[in-house]
């Protein structure tokens, strides 16, 4: 009792609680990269921007670099099928495969769902869209042949409806029957009272609505895909399921002009499924998606563009979504000349510059394909040099000079709020500018190097490695070329895009990447065992690589290694162009992946781990300088020959949880053997069987001390135990208080650290005399759980500088007047040492407290402007993401915890994180059940659970820190999501558009009302879903659209208002933290805080009784007066707290 009335007193004090508000803040910023499975895409000639559609129901809305607006339909498993723009409105419509139609706008930096209506019926299934010039409606083509007009004012169904029966009366009696689903809709150019209506059987009808009445009817004989007018509106074309197109004249139905031409027959062509003709001052542009042969081009994804004689096919590696032009200023913007062709793939977005002669591709300043090929790793740089960012910009340009286009980017809407602000202020200053780098290894050996200072993720330079090893399987740069330099070849191909998922040799996959930004050196270590060392350099050379070999197992003679070969190096002289070129490559044996990888350029030495152990390499005189096997002797079967295997420690995971699961049952049956329980023995039964769940504790204002799990001990002969999971560099206190000895710590799977002392020649003695390295310490963690990190904070408790940081004024010099600390960061727990003595001075359980385990650990510095100061007050903490998603900020070196934020979500991870081998062998093995007949529907549940398991640790896999307070995760293959924890580093759009006065139409009265009703209506709705959500505590929320990331601050922003205070047993005042770490600053679950639960902790008892009868009085009338099953107000009592689902809604 003492303990927990001791415990319930100590909480932060209110002046630290202010500074953790302007210090610590989650909210999820921008994303970068591609869109995840694209469905739809849209264009507003009149204010340039581009919207795409995705499979999850999300809309993006991009302008100029930097202008992105960002919308979720509520319906996250409905596809976005089509969008329509209302040109230069800020507005559009889109439509979903729940045949849902929905209006947005943009209004400041959001984009916002205001109305929304669906049509329900088979035969009112929605085919064709198509806008009038006048933009008052919608006309909506449906499935049954009917088309509907949707008042764009109002939003709501218009009484007039063009009936195909009505349509039919001067149609030949072989169409009357069935003439299909409205196909197409296109409104006649300069007589916007006609439209032309396409059916899918192949009969069009030129429709006056005015009148009403058909002008003229259109009889093909093929299956109509698409039609398309010319300017004049005397003509028009039509695309046809045999790979064809007609011309057509208005005036004349029988036939068309010339017999319907197919361009690649005569043999079976597949369809043409969309067709634009644009008007040229030279020739016409015909460009149309489709028509190519079956028997011989069948696979291939082309659209043909066509100009006079000129003639080309842009072959695409991905399935076409949709394509668009755009026209040059001027020109009428839907049928005048185009100077760029826009294409929408699958897995990438391809600009073609039509004004140029060879029409090369435009470079993109967004939406580029960060899994061009698979991403592997990454790494984040700050504070780029100025000197090595423009040699890194030099050098890309030359990669891409004949590749790409140089004119301007075409698409250039919107207004960058910052720039805005600068132009009013006429100021000369120009701001300042932040140089960030982000590095991803891919499967193909590459690293790219990307611009992640702004909005926009832009490509920077590629370093290749494919060109240092020969082999057969290892293709030239120029492989691709062969089709194109054919000029014979029918139809004329040119590849285009730079989607390209396929490795010429999995064992080229980057696995991990280290540069220095100050010395511009970079390192680069494989799945093959090699360590590539390269330096940057503005001129082309030629020069000879040299090779080093270290054996790890060289000790080992019983070991037997039957996994793949190493890559083999080119002999000779290569040519490195400019940029960073190779000095020394390290091959390991055996030649396994390497795990961990750590660069200190000042010393010129650099360290890989292994399954097997580890090798310290200087590169400075290509020699090994030591090598350290960690297998087990007992064990000399060949660790690493395959991958770490999920599927296992899955089902170990799960073995495991079982276990605990039967004691915890023998635990409850001693229990009532007994002679009393306890209120206090009571709630460790119930908090036991799973503490990481937040809804399982009770909503009381005080909790008692988390029950802490049993955490077995890993047995000593794991398999996997030999592995080197983190490896380190410092300069530190390890044999002596008296001086710094440079060290190396490396971190293995069965929680052994091992500790290296080095000497490094100083001078000129560095290129003559060899570095020593010999084993100092070794510490062993007692439940030998996988050491992940080690880091070491000087006397202020900062975490040492990079090499040359403190040389360079980068950094502050190292306190060395207290002694140092080492922070040992496992799977399990954090613990902190001091140095030399390796006394242990606290620890953070982290998997006994809360039955997570960490994943990724980084350090980063948190600022704030002081009112009281002209200096900010900066904190350096501790970053850890878990296997359940959220992050966790501690303090250092207290270990006291300053925000916990649900960072990454099941919903938010898409399927297709998952690696594209693993993914593959999954997907074929899934997909060969059902072909076979997967009946059993808890197997196919069971096999989804195993991919989304899967999807979901290779997004929190993927996370990387940065060192102010950012992160990136891939929410998808192809997206990266940027994340902040800290209240002063946002990067987000800050972006609006500027329309025309009286752009959007105004609401009538009638119109308000009916927005007033359904204002009302959804906060019933609202109120409804409150409630599901406070009874449903463990369903998590789904993720906030735009509007609502805008206008409510998210609730796991660190505020401590919303926090529920946590207690310790005083006894351990160094265990998770100090008594003032009892001061939880966000939930583990985002839809686990709301406004009523922040208000019981406010409230008093005498608050709470006095509402608690209000609201019982309620529930008795609402009783009384509903007729229905379903209560709108629910009152849930956990105690003296009492939550209300309305309060929420109301407030």
């Amino acid at each position: 009792m003492l303990k927990f009335i001791r415990g319930k007193g100590q909480q932060p004090s209110a002046e630290r609680q202010k500074l953790q508000r302007e210090l610590f803040a989650f909210r999820k910023t921008v994303q970068h990269g591609f869109p995840n499975k694209p469905t739809s895409l849209a264009w507003d000639p009149a204010l340039r921007l581009l919207a795409v559609g995705t499979a999850s129901g999300a809309i993006k809305i991009f302008g100029k670099p930097g202008v992105e607006f960002y919308g979720q339909h509520s319906n996250h498993e409905s596809a976005v099928t089509k969008i329509v723009f209302v040109p230069n409105e800020g507005r559009l419509v889109s439509l979903c495969d729940d045949n849902s139609l929905h209006l947005w706008e943009v209004n400041g930096s959001i984009l916002e769902e205001v109305k929304e209506h669906s049509l329900e019926g088979k035969l009112k299934k929605i085919s064709a869209l198509c806008l009038e010039s006048a933009r008052e409606h919608l006309l909506l083509g449906t499935e049954g042949g009917n088309i509907y007009l949707l008042n764009l004012k109002t939003f709501n169904m218009s009484e007039t409806i063009i009936y195909q029966d009505v349509v039919m009366q001067n149609v030949p009696e072989d169409y009357k029957i069935n003439p299909g689903a409205v196909e197409a809709i296109a409104e006649q150019p300069g007589c916007p009272d006609k439209i032309l209506i396409g059916y899918n059987r192949g009969l069009m009808v030129l429709w006056d609505r005015k009148a009403p009445g058909a002008d003229q009817t259109y009889i093909s004989s093929q299956q109509l895909e698409s039609i398309c007018w010319h300017k004049s509106g005397s003509r028009f074309t039509s695309s046809h399921n045999d790979g064809s197109y007609a011309v057509w004249d208005v005036g004349v139905g029988e036939k068309p002009l010339e017999e319907p031409n197919t361009i690649y027959g005569p043999f079976p062509c597949k369809a043409v499924t969309k067709f634009l003709w644009r008007q040229s001052k030279g020739d016409d542009y015909i460009l149309f998606a489709g028509g190519m042969p079956r028997a011989s081009y069948s696979d291939r994804h082309a659209i043909t563009v066509q100009q006079g004689k000129k003639h080309v096919v842009f072959d695409f590696t991905s399935k076409i979504v949709d394509f668009f032009t755009i026209a040059i200023e001027g020109e009428d913007p839907e049928f005048g000349e185009p100077d760029t062709l826009i294409v929408l793939l699958e897995e990438e977005l391809v600009a073609i510059d039509l004004l140029s002669e060879d029409w090369k591709m435009l470079s993109l300043p967004y939406l580029v394909s960060l899994h061009a090929s698979a991403v592997t790793c990454s790494q984040h740089i700050s504070n780029v040099p100025v000197q090595l960012w423009e040699d890194i910009i030099s050098a890309g340009k030359k990669q891409v000079q004949d590749l790409y286009s140089s004119r301007e980017w075409p698409i250039t809407g919107g207004v960058i709020l910052s720039e805005k602000e600068n132009g009013k202020e006429d100021n000369n200053e120009e701001p300042e500018v932040t140089r960030n780098l982000l590095l991803t290894g891919h499967e193909d050996g590459t690293v790219r190097f990307w611009n992640a200072s702004g909005i926009a993720l832009q490509p920077l330079y590629k370093f290749a490695s494919a060109g240092l090893f020969s082999g057969d399987e290892i293709g030239g740069d120029g492989s691709n070329g062969v089709a194109d330099d054919d000029e014979e070849e029918w139809p004329p191909f040119r590849k285009v895009g730079t989607f390209d998922p396929y490795s010429d040799d999995p064992r080229l996959a980057v696995k991990k990447v280290v540069l220095c930004p100050l010395t511009g050196t970079l390192v680069v270590a494989g799945t093959a065992g090699s360590v590539i060392v390269a330096k940057i350099g503005s001129e082309q050379v030629e020069k000879e690589v040299k090779v080093t070999t270290m054996n790890v197992v060289s000790d080992r003679d019983g070991f037997v290694w039957k996994g793949h070969d190493q890559l083999t190096p080119r002999s000779g002289n290569i040519s490195l162009p400019p940029g960073f070129q190779s000095s020394a490559i390290l091959q390991l044996h055996p030649p396994a992946a390497v795990t961990a990888l750590v660069l200190h350029s000042e010393w010129g030495l650099a360290a890989a781990g292994t399954a097997h152990g580890l090798a310290l390499f200087d590169f400075v005189r290509h020699k090994g300088v030591l090598t350290k096997c960690t297998l087990n002797p007992n064990d000399l079967s060949g660790a690493g020959d395959a991958p770490i295997s999920r599927r296992k420690s899955f089902k170990k995971s799960l073995r495991e949880s079982f276990r605990r699961l039967r004691k915890g049952r023998s635990t409850r049956h001693a229990d009532k053997r007994g002679t009393g329980t306890s209120p206090t023995a009571e709630k460790k039964r119930d908090g036991g069987g799973d503490a990481s769940t937040p809804s399982s504790a009770p909503l009381s204002p005080v909790e008692p001390k988390p029950v802490e799990r049993q955490v077995e001990a890993r047995p000593v002969d794991d398999g996997q135990g030999s592995m080197v999971r983190c490896l380190y560099f410092a300069r530190t206190y390890i044999i002596s208080v008296q001086s710094m000895t440079p060290t190396l710590w490396a971190g293995t799977n069965n929680g052994t650290v091992f500790v290296f002392t080095i000497t490094v020649p100083g001078g000129q003695k560095r290129t003559e005399e060899d570095v020593s390295c010999q084993l100092g310490k070794e510490i062993q963690l007692k439940h030998r759980a996988p050491v992940i990190s080690v880091s070491i904070l000087d006397g202020a408790s900062v975490p040492l500088p990079d090499p040359l940081e403190v040389e360079r004024g980068l950094a502050k010099q190292v306190d060395t007047g207290t002694p140092h600390r080492v922070v040992i960061c496992s799977e399990e727990q954090f613990k902190i040492f001091t140095l030399p003595s390796l006394k242990p001075f606290c620890k953070f359980k982290l998997t006994a407290h809360e039955g997570s385990r960490v994943r990724r650990v980084g350090f980063a510095s948190f600022s704030t402007s002081r009112p009281d100061s002209s200096t900010q007050y900066t904190e350096s903490c501790l970053l850890c993401l878990t296997n359940l998603g959220d992050c966790i900020v501690l303090s250092v070196p207290e270990l006291r915890r300053q925000l916990n934020a649900a960072v990454i979500r099941r919903e938010d991870i898409n399927d297709s994180v998952l690696g594209e081998t693993k993914r593959g062998d999954q997907g074929l093995k899934i997909s060969g059940r059902e072909e076979g007949g997967l009946q059993n529907t808890q197997e196919r549940d069971k096999y989804e659970y195993f991919e989304e398991e899967c999807s979901f640790e290779n997004g929190i896999s993927s996370l990387t820190f940065t060192k102010n307070g950012e992160a990136f995760y891939l929410h998808s293959s192809s997206e990266l999501q940027r994340i902040t924890l800290s209240a002063s580093t946002i990067t987000q759009p800050r972006c609006c558009l500027e329309l025309p006065e009286g752009a959007r139409p105004k609401a009538t009265e009638t119109d308000e009302e009916d927005m007033e009703d359904e204002d009302d209506d959804e906060e019933g709705d609202e109120e409804k879903g409150d409630e599901g959500k406070i009874e449903g505590r463990e369903s998590a929320a789904p993720s906030p659209t735009a509007q609502e990331v805008q206008a409510i601050p998210p609730t796991v922003n660190g505020d401590t208002d919303h926090a529920e205070p946590i207690i310790q047993e005083p006894d351990e005042p160094k265990e998770n933290g100090t008594e003032e770490d009892r001061h939880d600053m966000s939930a583990l679950s985002v839809g686990d805080i709301t406004i009523d639960s922040v208000k019981d902790h406010l409230m008093t008892s005498s608050e709470e009784n006095r509402i608690t009868e209000i609201k019982n009085e309620r529930l008795e009338f609402s009783t009384r007066t509903e007729t229905q099953s379903v209560v709108k107000t629910t009152v849930i009592s956990s105690g003296t707290t009492v939550v209300n689902s309305t309060n929420s809604s109301n407030n």
